[in-house]
């Protein structure tokens, strides 16, 4: 790691709020394209960027490099698209099976002996969700439905409510975190 990566990484480590700035601003926009390449979604990369960089102030006491800075942020975004990644296969596979199923039991009348635990789950789910939501603050709430209802772009829903969008993006991610937090203990 050359010298002033080093140096960087050590004042971040200490706190300093001009290193994580300078970090910010040097790599913020290459690691959004970067993750737009990957996801094919310039919003989702974004959350994405946005996330990493809240990881990296919150642990950057542990951050521990033994290549360069700019590798390990590349490395991080990369990852952290994987992970997207597979969650999308996976949500894709049990919205497909939820769909099977519900075919088949539109299909085929066998009452109460069609597949019963799906349609328990999709409620859980749906009641947890629809909770969360309904205690978001109000414009929380607001920015999160336009995104995911009515899915308009970051951009859109700054204009719409003359905000910036950065607001309308962490406002989405509080929204995002919270309601992972009360759908984490939900299993299939």
């Amino acid at each position: 790691m050359e010298n002033l990566e080093k140096r960087i990484l050590e004042e971040l480590k200490d706190g300093s709020k001009k290193a994580f700035e300078y970090v910010f601003k040097t790599y913020y926009y290459p690691l959004c394209k970067y993750a737009e390449e990957i996801l094919r979604d310039p919003d989702q990369a974004e959350d994405l960027v946005e996330t990493l960089f809240i990881v990296i102030w919150e642990e950057r006491k542990k951050i521990n490099i033994h290549t360069s800075f700019r590798s390990y942020l590349y490395r991080s975004t990369y990852n952290a698209c994987l992970n997207v990644l597979r969650k999308r296969k996976s949500e894709s596979r049990y919205r497909d099976f939820f769909i099977d199923n519900a075919d088949f039991s539109k299909n085929h009348d066998y009452g109460s002996l069609s597949y019963p635990l799906s349609g328990i789950i999709e409620r859980e789910m749906e009641e947890k969700l629809n909770r969360v939501i309904n205690e978001l603050p109000p414009q929380c709430k607001k920015i999160f439905l336009l995104s995911r209802v009515d899915e308009m772009s970051h951009q859109e829903i700054a204009n719409k409510l003359d905000l910036s969008v950065n607001t309308v993006k962490g406002q989405i991610m509080i929204a995002l975190k919270k309601i992972q937090a009360a759908l984490k203990d939900i299993t299939y």
